[in-house]
């Protein structure tokens, strides 16, 4: 499974309903995660920075299910932006490590 976490900023008419009705988006969020095969993690507001309203960290099966779930969001036209971060864990690092020490590569030199 993959991880991302994806920060969210909706436009204003999103944001606007979601304060007038008092919606908690969680539901919708793990519904969709879900829809693809995947989970939501854990979804946040975000306090003390303005460029997006919230974070949500899901798990996804691949990069095709992830790029459905967030074709289906931005076709919505809730959204103004989602800005996606693809994470991968520790465990990964020392993998890739691991792998880095076997490949050959000459750098340029001057």
């Amino acid at each position: 499974m993959l991880i991302y976490c994806v920060q969210i900023k909706y436009t204003t008419e999103a944001l606007t309903a979601i304060i007038d009705e008092q919606q908690d988006r969680q539901a919708a969020a793990i519904a969709l995660s879900e829809s693809v095969g995947g989970k939501l993690l854990g979804m946040w507001g975000a306090m003390g920075q303005e460029d997006y309203h919230q974070f949500a960290v899901i798990e996804v099966p691949n990069d095709v299910a992830y790029m459905a779930a967030y074709m289906k969001l931005m076709k919505s036209g809730a959204f103004e932006s989602l800005r996606t971060i693809k994470c991968y864990t520790t465990a990964q690092v020392v993998e890739a490590a691991s792998n880095a020490a076997g490949i050959d590569y000459t750098p340029a030199t001057g």
